[in-house]
C-alpha cells in the first residue's frame, strides 16, 4: 500500500534542498495525483525549513476524514458509484460494519438497471442475516428506496443502506436517477465509492459526483500503490474520506485516518 509514494520520499528528502521540489513535484504527479493539488502541495512546502515536516503538515490539512454519526432512526444512506468500483461490496461492508455496532439495518436494492446486481447484493443480504426490500428490473429505483425506508420506519431499523445503479461512466440519466432518489428519500448521508487504483479517474468521478454526495469510501486501498487518488479528493471536492476498502471480506471496511496515511507514507 503506498509503496511507490514512500519509496520516492525515502529517496527525496535525502537530497539537496534544491532538488527537493523539483522531485517532489515529478513524484507526486507520476502517482497520479491532480495538478491542482500537486502545486498547492509545491506552494506551500517551497519555503519551509524542513520540507519533509511541512510536507506531513499540509498532507493531515488536505486529507480530510469523515464520520458518521446516527443522529436519526432511520438513518438513511445512499451509496453511488461508476461500475467496477466495487460500491454494492461496499454496501455489504457497511452493512456488516453497523451490525457490529449492534444497528438494525435493511437494504434497497435500487440498482434496477445492471443485471444481477439484485441477486449479487441478495446474496450478501442473506449472508449478513438481513432484509434486502428490492422491486423487478427496470422498476424505479426511488420507488425501491422509498419502501425500504417506509419498513425501516415500521419496524425501527436504524440503518437504510440504498445501493444505486451505476454506468461504465458518468451520464446524465444516472445523475437524474440519483437525484430523484435524494428528492425521494432525503438521505442524511451520501456516499461515493472510488478505486484508489485508478488515480486521478477517481478524481474526476469526485468532480462529476460533487454535487450529489457528502463524501468518499476509497475501494482497493489494500492494492493502491501510488495513492493519488487518496491525496487529491478531499482537496479538489472540500469533501472527506469516510472510509477505506482493504480486502475481500465483509471486515475489511476502515475508518478513514489521514495521520496512518502519512506514517504509510514514511512522514
Amino acid at each position: 500500500m503506498l509503496s511507490f509514494l514512500r519509496e520516492r520520499f525515502s529517496k527525496i528528502f535525502q537530497k539537496p534542498k534544491e532538488k527537493v521540489l523539483e522531485e517532489m513535484e515529478v513524484a507526486l504527479l507520476e502517482a497520479g495525483v491532480a495538478l491542482e493539488v500537486v502545486d498547492l502541495v509545491i506552494e506551500k512546502i517551497k519555503e519551509a525549513q524542513d520540507p519533509k515536516s511541512k510536507l506531513r503538515e499540509v498532507l493531515l490539512e488536505i486529507m480530510k476524514k469523515g464520520k458518521i454519526e446516527v443522529n436519526s432512526k432511520p438513518y438513511k444512506i445512499m451509496i453511488c458509484g461508476i461500475n467496477g468500483t466495487g460500491k454494492t461490496t461496499t454496501v455489504a461492508k457497511l452493512a456488516h460494519y453497523f451490525l457490529r455496532m449492534k444497528k438494525s439495518v435493511v437494504v434497497a436494492a435500487s440498482d434496477t438497471f445492471r443485471a444481477a446486481a439484485i441477486e449479487q447484493l441478495e446474496e450478501h443480504c442473506k449472508n449478513l442475516g438481513i432484509k434486502l426490500i428490492k422491486h423487478k428490473y427496470g422498476a424505479d429505483p426511488a420507488a425501491v428506496a422509498f419502501d425500504a425506508v417506509k419498513h425501516a420506519k415500521a419496524r425501527g431499523i436504524d440503518i437504510v443502506l440504498i445501493d444505486t445503479a451505476g454506468r461504465l461512466h458518468v451520464d446524465t440519466g444516472l445523475m437524474r436517477e440519483l437525484e430523484k432518489i435524494r428528492r425521494v428519500i432525503r438521505p442524511e448521508l451520501s456516499l461515493l465509492t472510488l478505486d484508489a487504483t485508478t488515480g486521478n479517474d477517481a478524481v474526476e468521478q469526485a468532480r462529476a459526483f460533487n454535487e450529489l454526495i457528502d463524501g468518499f469510501v476509497i475501494t482497493k486501498f489494500d492494492v493502491d500503490e501510488r495513492g493519488g487518488a487518496l491525496i487529491s479528493v478531499s482537496a479538489v471536492t472540500g469533501k472527506p474520506i469516510f472510509f477505506l476498502g482493504t480486502g475481500q471480506r465483509y471486515e475489511d471496511l476502515v475508518e478513514f485516518d489521514p495521520q496512518d496515511i502519512v506514517k504509510r507514507l514514511g512522514l
